[in-house]
Formats: C-alpha cells, sequence, structure tokens
C-alpha cells in the first residue's frame, strides 16, 4: 500500500470510526460509509492533495485505490 493509501485508511479508521481491519481495496459499499462521510473525507482530500474531488466521484472510485487513482490523476503533470 502506497502512503497515500496508508493515509486515507488512516483517515477513515481515526476520524470515521471504519473497522481497523480495512485495507485500501476494501469496497466502500462494505464500509456503510454515508455521504457526509464521503463530502468530509472530499474536503480532507482536497485540503491534504490538492484535487477537488466531488463526493459522487469518491462513492464511484469504489475504494481507498481508486481514490489514489483519481489523486493521480488529478495531480498536475511535473
Amino acid at each position: 500500500m502506497d502512503a497515500i493509501a496508508k493515509h486515507i485508511v488512516n483517515i477513515l479508521v481515526e476520524k470515521f470510526s471504519v473497522d481497523d481491519g480495512i485495507t485500501a481495496a476494501t469496497e466502500f459499499s462494505a464500509l456503510e460509509l454515508d455521504s457526509l462521510v464521503m463530502l468530509e473525507l472530499s474536503v480532507i482530500i482536497e485540503r491534504e492533495y490538492g484535487p477537488r474531488i466531488p463526493e459522487d466521484e469518491l462513492l464511484e472510485a469504489g475504494s481507498v485505490n481508486g481514490i489514489v487513482a483519481l489523486i493521480s490523476a488529478g495531480a498536475p503533470a511535473a
């Protein structure tokens, strides 16, 4: 698991009380996250990583791995 994925997993566990047994591949549908959690996560991601990813896109990403892919796609080219 890369550093961004680990950080997002830690956010889910520590801030949103998600089971600490999750991995970056755990499907969000299994976690029963509501739209408010996804909205807060969207704000945290924007603040820490730059790109604004709407909460509906986070849900569609399906997992932390999917979010990492969205962050990478939204990151400016080096």
